[in-house]
């Protein structure tokens, strides 16, 4: 028989500074082997700052104003040590930033701005998508509708980043949320996953892309990318985390046909893939925010993959809403754990331990 889901809640801080947390990180700024904690929002100050594991003692990065959800941490500047990278969300929100991690991650942090023309910087990814050996930035700019990447200039510090750096993929993005890089089709080739559309380069010297949509009539999703049903090849995750009636779907090329695993989902704006049993086999984790207004208790799903095709679904907490959440083993035993915040208008910082 598998084995029951069991996590433990717990609020590390129940009156967390700012309000409408966006951004949820997990990463291990002291280099102790445990994953600290990083969250950013609309509303501070401050609006961006960490929480130190273990004991959760809370540290300011910086006072940025009007975060937008997504995030990444990468060494920027090469120095061996985590920055943060993030942007504004609104139509005034032209800035995406770098925040340069101190020596010693307590003190304070320094933004210095990568792009000041587009609005809403919805999701950032860092990977090789040129194939020169090297990392690029590629963001989301849903206001501006869109796609692009930077290749990381000699000096990291000018602000904004060299225009020569900058490539534009596609202009004509819309309000596409979700960002992978990822060899889909295991061709040997990277392509991007924006949204409902995968991106494959043509020619990179003319800043040509193609575009397929594999997933016509998904809005506002969250994406994430595993082997799910044993197949030896990955399947893309959707789920349309900004809707009343949000849909959770599995699509496998080279059909891109759609498996809907769940409907009826209120704003599941959180989307992680892990064993979370440690069977040795991925589930799916999803959770629903609330913002005041959730026609029923807000629910934590885990779907876990039968064997045959289909999906168990697990209920694993309710009535807690959450926003972004990230799973990562935040104890140091093996098993991986869930972090998470509410975005409106509850305020609340959560762990779910997991004792499964």
């Amino acid at each position: 028989m598998p084995r029951a889901f069991r996590f433990r809640h717990v609020v590390i801080d129940a009156n967390p500074p700012g309000a409408r947390h966006d951004i949820t990180l997990l990463h291990d700024l002291t280099g102790n082997g445990l994953r600290d904690i990083i969250i950013g929002g609309k509303q501070g100050p401050p609006n961006l700052f960490w929480y130190e594991n273990p004991g959760w003692a809370r540290h300011e990065v910086a006072e940025a104003d009007d975060l937008e959800a997504g995030g990444v941490i990468f060494d920027v500047n090469g120095d061996g040590r985590p920055d943060i990278i993030a942007g504004q969300q609104g139509r005034d929100g032209n800035i995406l930033w770098w925040f340069e991690c101190p020596e010693d991650p307590r003190e304070p942090w320094t933004a210095r701005v990568i792009e000041d023309r587009f609005a809403k910087y919805h999701d950032q990814a860092v990977g090789d998508v040129d194939g020169d050996g090297e990392p690029e930035l590629v963001f989301l700019s849903q206001f501006a509708g869109v796609l692009g990447y930077y290749d990381l200039p000699d000096d990291r510090t000018v602000e904004p980043w060299p225009r020569e750096c900058f490539h534009m993929i596609d202009d004509a993005v819309g309000d596409a949320e979700g960002l992978a890089i990822v060899d889909i089709d295991g061709d040997g080739v990277t392509e991007i996953l924006a949204g409902t559309s995968i991106y494959a380069p043509e020619d990179l010297a003319l800043d040509r892309w193609s575009r397929r949509e594999f997933a016509p009539g998904y809005v506002q999703t969250r994406v994430a990318i595993a082997d799910l049903l044993g197949e030896g090849r990955p399947q893309i995750v959707l789920i349309e985390g900004e809707s009343d009636e949000g849909r959770l779907a599995l699509f496998t090329a080279p059909d891109w046909e759609p498996r809907v695993l769940r409907e009826g989902l209120y704003h599941p704006h959180s989307l992680e893939i892990a064993d979370l049993d440690g069977d040795g086999r991925p589930e799916i984790f999803v959770a629903e925010m609330g913002l005041g207004h959730n026609p029923h208790e807000p629910l934590m799903l885990i779907f876990r993959p039968a064997g045959d095709g289909t999906f168990e679904e697990h209920v694993i907490c309710t009535g807690v809403p959450t926003h972004e959440a990230k799973v990562a083993d935040m104890t140091g035993d093996g098993r991986p754990d869930i972090v998470g915040k509410p975005y409106d208008p509850e305020r609340h910082i959560d762990l779910w331990l997991n004792e499964t």
